[in-house]
Order: structure tokens, then C-alpha cells, then sequence
């Protein structure tokens, strides 16, 4: 699992009886273990089609008594779930091997997947069964998913190679990359920020001397060693890059050539993944000796540490999964001024996926609830629900998903329904619901009547809704000024509803500006040049400072493809086009910076979406990393022998002055909790500026 937490136990057995149904009947109770924080915690609106085949829309407190409530009603009778929860997939599956819990549903990390299958102790999904996963599942995750394999026991004592496609339902996935914090390295090593995020496009970059101490990497055996991989066969995979001809070797990012991905996808990625999982005892000890570099080269190792230590500045750099990388980039966005970025270098990584299965000990009438539940899950309804609270990546997609993606990053979004005049952002762009009440907003925040004069208080419309939607917690354009009422009665206005135009009738297939239906890319033409005119007004043509001015006020968005989540999963239509307007698979997005060495070449640094979602030229350069099989032992001798050296003395003392430092936060760390509405703050006040 991705995340690491304490061992314990999220809800204990209470009543086995439901509220509104009688004392007498038992209820069915299926136990599930999971990893903590991992599933949706936050109320979801739900709609679904009852027996009587009436759509019914509902509201749940939170994902597992949502099930419980649902599947309550489609069995009529009460159903429980107990939800327990462990640290890391090695302690689940030594607690597992001592049958002491049992269990009817366990969510793992593909690996673990693949060891439980050799073990004997999973058994098969019914894909009928749940639909929704069929329907949903990103098809490129699943055909992943159908190339691992394992070799399972059989009835006759055999072995048979079977799919993990077949015994488990993914659930969530995410990258391995480089998180960094270009403006504090700059600031401890003096160095170009810039720079800095070049060099970051390099695995290389970790065990470059100019960034020692900066870093922390994981307290993870396979995820260090997939990262030693990268780096013993550097060569090697640089050399089968050029060799498959799918890559243009002369940019620094070995960016994918145009309509080379399949080509890429089919005969490169089997390559790389060949590569990636080599675990024999040789490539062990080479990787050996890489870790031993690394390892004096970096600050030091960190379980579950390292995005926290990013947000507070303790670190310039971490290895981080992208669940955590987009945690830390939302934090250091709203609570700590902290600029985070986050690298896939290069030439790849990995890919991981968490799913979840059912053991052989779950009997009939269990498994067909707990298949109710993998069902329920792969609604993108819910999926959005458990994005929402948890902050990895869905397996699911569809319509839900890709409208919620659409919510967070397209900034088409905030073009049709957010503010552009930057001075105005900061106090009243965005409306929480504890601001409104500590700031009385939903008292004294006004629109007014149709021909209406906000002098006259009989004109005045106090209602919240035209300026703050809770659902969403931001406000919606509709054409109205918005005004705050003083003490003394009187009045401010607080800003017209648009910026530079009034979108009103723009939809994502185009934009209305003013009236006038238009392209996006036009959209974009269009409102560079009222911003070129405008600044024309206060500096003169090609001066510095008109040129700085410009470069931080206009836009120009770059396409994300990411037709391998959202194919078939989603309304689109028949013929697809190449421009986001025409194409529901491609996605604008204002998060990539372009940055461009002395010798003229260009990388694009990214953020939050591309931690969430890389686009699709990047996805044959990254490969899963299988069970080790018999050759664990050598990777394990492998990860004693890098661990067993402590931390260099001066590694031992800055550890010291941290933990003092970070004492006094660690109550309040606690507390904090992903919340996926906050980090657009800042997001929306850059693209605001722009």
C-alpha cells in the first residue's frame, strides 16, 4: 500500500442490528481490511436506480455506510460492515498467514496481490458480479492487470499461471516520482531554480553531490530498489529508447514522438518492464552498491514522514508516491507559501495499483455481498467520493470522474465560472463555509434585483447561493455584481461577476465570449490581446517591463492526452477531434511550466495534475514492479546490508534538530486532513493573474 500508518483497528463490532429494522434479524456482516485514510470519509450524494426501477438520489455520510445503506435496502436486510486497517502489506499478510482473521475483502498493492495468489489463499472475482468495474475501469490500468501473473495452487496440487485480473478489483494507482521544492534548494545551495528543475527530469539528480543532504528517500524495500534499478541500467534503457525509435533522443526529456505511442506501448513497455523486475542475485548487489551511494548522498530514510517534512521546508527533496506529492503540493500551496513540483524523470519509473480481492475463507453468501461492495466502489460516484477524501487516483473513470477532473484542473473551468481580476481573489474569490460564518457573509453579502439599486435595501437580495455553493464551496458566475453591506448600512461593491467578458452559454466543446461562440485556442488568442492592449496603456511596447507584465498575465494552455483513463469509460462522440473541444480524452491545462536551459532547450515542470494524472506520452516509460518470487532473498540481503550502516553523525544531528523543530507541529499534523477543495485556492488566484 502507498500510504503507511500505524496498525490499528478504524471501527470496532457494535450492534449487529441496523436502525429501522427489527431487533430480531440478524444482520449480514462482511469485514474488510484496508490500509488507513484509504477509503471516502466526507458526505456524497448518490443516484441509482432501486428495484422498482425508480432513480433515486440519496445522501451518505460517508462510503462504507453508504454501502451499508444500500445494500441494506437491495437485500432487505441490515448489513454491517467492519472496517479494519494495517500499516504495510508485509504486516498484513504475516498477520493473514496466521489465520487468526479472517477476512471477505483485502485491498493490497499489486505484489501483495500477486504473493496472496501464490499462497494460495485468494479466490476468483465473478466479473458479472460488478459491472460498474467493468464498465468504468481505466482500460489500459486493466490490460496492465491482465499481464501480471502468478503461479497458482490448484485442487490436484498443481500450479496453474493465472491473471491478476482475475482475482482482484483495482482500486487506486499512482506513479513513483521526485518531489522537490525548487525555491528552498535554491536558497540552501545556492543554485538557479531553474536549474534545479532540469536537473530534476534525471534520476541522476538524487545522487548528484550539488543536492546532498537535501533529500529524503523511502524506508521502502521495493521502492528504493526500483529507483537503484533505474540507475544500474540507466544505459541500458536509454539504449532500447533509441533502438524502439518511439523517442526523440535529441530533447532532454526523451519526449514521445508524435503517433508513436501504441507503437511505444507494445514494443518498448514490455522492454522496460523486463528491465525494471530484474531481482537476481547479480543485479542485487549491483544495486547494492548504488543504494550505498545514495544513501550517503541523501538526509536520510522516512516511512510516512516525507511529505510533511516537505510542507514544514525540512526537506528540499523527496522520494514520494503521487498521492502524497499532490498532499504536499496542496499543503505548501495554502498553509505554507511552499511552491512544491513533482518529476517522473525521464526515463521512467513506476506504476503501481492497489486492488482489492477476496480470500478463500469469505463463503458464498459473503462473497456475493463483498462483490456487492467492489460493485459499489466502481460507481464513479463514489469513486469521486473517495478521490475527494483520500487524494490518490481512482481506477475508475466515467462521467463522475472526468467532470471532477475537469472541476480541479481545466482551466476552462475557470475561464466560464471564476473571477480573472487578481486583486480581487484574495478575501472573496473563494467562500468556505467556516469563513462565511466568521465573517457573517451569508448576512451581509448581497446581489440585487434585475434594474435594481443597491442603495435601496428593497432591492437587495440577501442569499448566499448566487456567492457561495456548499457543495463545491466556490462561487458560480451568473451575471450578477455582488456587494457587501457595512455597519452603517451602507454598501461596497465587492466585483463584477466577469472579468474581461462575460462567458455567459460557454460550454467545453467552445467558448461564448460576449455573445460570440468561438474555439478555445481562439478564446485564448482573444483574450491575450485585451490583455496586450491593456498594458500597452502603462508600458511601452517591448520593454522589460511590458514583456514581464505579459508573461505573467496572458495564458496559453497545453493539452494533456489522457485517452488511456477515459477511453470508453465516458460520453463522447463518434468522431474525435485533436483539440480538447472536439476531444473529451484531452484536457487543458494552465500547470506545466515551460523552462529553458542556455543552450536553448525546454522541459515542462508539473504540479498537481501531472502527479495525478501523467499524460498519456508518458505512460509506456513506466513499468510495475512484480513480486520478487524466490529471489527475494536477495533483494532482502540486499536492503540489510544498505540498512544496517546508520545515518553519518551530521546526518544524526540535523535529524535531532529537526525533531525539536517539528515538536511543537506535530499535534496540529495530526489534525490535518486532504482536503482536495483547498488546494485550489492558489491554483485559481495564478490563473487569475494570467
Amino acid at each position: 500500500m502507498k500510504n503507511k500508518f500505524i496498525f490499528g483497528l478504524s471501527l470496532t463490532l457494535a450492534s449487529l442490528s441496523l436502525a429501522g429494522c427489527g431487533a430480531s434479524e440478524e444482520a449480514l456482516v462482511i469485514k474488510a481490511l484496508n490500509c488507513e485514510d484509504y477509503i471516502g470519509e466526507d458526505a456524497f450524494e448518490f443516484t441509482y436506480e432501486n428495484a422498482q426501477g425508480e432513480e433515486v438520489t440519496v445522501s451518505y455520510d460517508d462510503v462504507l455506510t453508504g454501502f451499508e445503506q444500500y445494500e441494506s435496502e437491495k437485500l432487505g436486510k441490515p448489513v454491517k460492515v467492519i472496517y479494519d486497517t494495517y500499516d504495510t502489506n508485509e504486516t498484513m499478510l504475516s498477520s493473514l498467514k496466521t489465520g487468526k482473521s479472517t477476512y471477505d475483502l483485502i485491498c493490497a498493492s499489486d505484489y501483495a496481490i500477486q504473493k496472496m495468489m501464490m499462497m494460495g489463499m485468494l479466490q476468483k472475482i465473478d466479473r458479472e458480479a460488478v459491472p460498474n468495474y467493468n464498465d468504468y475501469c481505466a482500460r489500459y490500468h486493466l490490460s496492465m492487470m491482465e499481464e501480471i501473473t502468478a503461479m497458482v495452487p490448484q485442487a490436484d496440487g498443481s500450479e496453474k499461471e493465472e491473471i491478476m485480473a482475475d482475482y482482484s478489483v483495482g482500486y487506486m494507482w499512482g506513479t513513483l516520482g521526485v518531489l522537490y521544492n525548487p525555491a528552498k534548494i535554491a536558497a540552501d545551495k545556492n543554485l538557479d531554480e531553474d536549474e534545479i528543475k532540469f536537473d530534476m527530469v534525471s534520476w541522476e539528480s538524487l545522487w548528484n553531490p550539488k543536492y546532498k543532504s537535501e533529500m529524503s528517500v523511502k524506508d521502502s524495500m521495493r521502492d528504493t530498489y526500483s529507483v537503484g534499478i533505474m540507475r544500474q541500467y540507466h544505459d541500458e534503457i536509454v539504449a532500447n529508447m533509441e533502438k524502439s525509435g518511439c523517442f526523440d533522443m535529441e530533447s532532454p526529456s526523451y519526449d514521445l514522438l508524435e503517433g508513436a505511442y501504441e507503437k511505444a506501448a507494445s514494443e518498448y513497455a514490455p522492454t522496460l518492464n523486463e528491465i525494471f523486475n530484474r531481482c537476481d542475485e547479480k543485479t542485487a548487489q549491483a544495486v547494492k552498491a548504488d543504494l550505498l551511494a545514495l544513501k550517503e548522498n541523501v538526509f536520510g530514510f522516512e516511512v510516512d514522514s516525507g511529505k510533511d517534512d516537505m510542507v514544514k521546508g525540512l526537506v528540499g527533496m523527496n522520494l514520494a508516491w503521487s498521492g502524497d506529492a499532490v498532499y504536499s503540493m496542496d499543503r505548501g500551496d495554502n498553509e505554507s507559501n511552499q511552491t512544491i513540483y513533482y518529476s517522473i524523470p525521464k526515463t521512467g519509473g513506476n506504476i503501481w495499483f492497489d486492488s482489492w480481492a477476496i480470500p478463500k475463507t469469505s463463503d458464498a453468501e459473503h462473497k456475493a455481498a463483498a462483490q456487492d461492495f467492489l460493485n459499489f466502489l466502481s460507481d464513479p460516484q463514489v469513486a469521486a467520493a473517495n478521490m475527494e477524501t483520500i487524494g490518490y487516483t481512482s481506477f475508475i473513470a466515467g462521467d463522475t470522474v472526468h467532470g471532477l477532473i475537469r472541476e480541479w484542473f481545466d482551466p476552462r473551468s475557470y475561464a466560464m465560472w471564476v473571477y480573472h481580476e487578481a486583486d480581487w481573489w484574495e478575501d472573496n474569490t473563494f467562500v468556505y463555509e467556516e469563513y462565511a460564518e466568521e465573517e457573517k457573509l451569508d448576512e451581509k453579502l448581497f446581489t440585487v434585483a434585475e434594474e435594481g439599486d443597491p442603495a435601496n435595501k428593497a432591492d437587495r437580495i440577501y442569499d448566499p447561493t448566487f456567492s457561495y455553493d456548499e457543495e463545491t464551496g466556490y462561487r458560480y458566475q451568473d451575471g450578477k455584481t455582488y456587494y457587501r453591506e457595512l455597519a452603517d448600512g451602507s454598501y461596497e461593491a465587492i466585483a463584477d461577476d466577469y472579468g474581461y467578458f462575460d462567458m455567459t452559454g460557454s460550454t467545453f466543446d467552445q467558448a461564448v465570449v460576449d455573445g460570440e461562440a468561438m474555439s478555445w485556442e481562439e478564446y485564448q488568442n482573444l483574450y491575450n490581446e485585451t490583455v496586450r492592449a491593456e498594458l500597452l496603456e502603462e508600458f511601452e511596447d517591448g520593454s522589460a517591463e511590458y514583456e514581464a507584465a505579459y508573461e505573467e498575465n496572458s495564458i496559453g494552455w497545453l493539452v494533456s492526452d489522457l485517452t488511456y483513463m477515459f477511453e470508453d469509460t465516458i460520453t463522447a462522440p463518434e468522431t474525435l477531434g485533436d483539440t480538447p473541444d472536439t476531444n473529451p480524452y484531452l484536457f487543458y491545462t494552465d500547470e506545466f511550466e515551460e523552462i529553458e536551459n542556455e543552450a536553448g532547450e525546454t522541459i515542462l515542470a508539473g504540479r498537481q495534475f501531472y502527479a495525478q494524472y501523467p499524460t498519456q506520452n508518458l505512460i509506456p516509460k513506466l513499468a510495475v514492479m512484480k513480486d520478487y518470487g524466490a529471489n527475494n532473498k536477495y533483494v532482502l540481503a540486499m536492503w540489510t546490508d544498505v540498512k544496517s550502516n546508520n545515518l553519518p553523525l551530521a546526518g544524526v544531528i540535523i535529524f535531532a534538530i529537526i525533531l525539536g523543530a517539528a515538536a511543537a507541529g506535530i499535534i496540529s499534523s495530526l489534525l490535518v486532513k486532504r482536503h482536495y477543495h483547498q488546494y485550489k485556492i492558489k491554483r485559481r488566484k495564478e490563473a487569475a493573474k494570467r
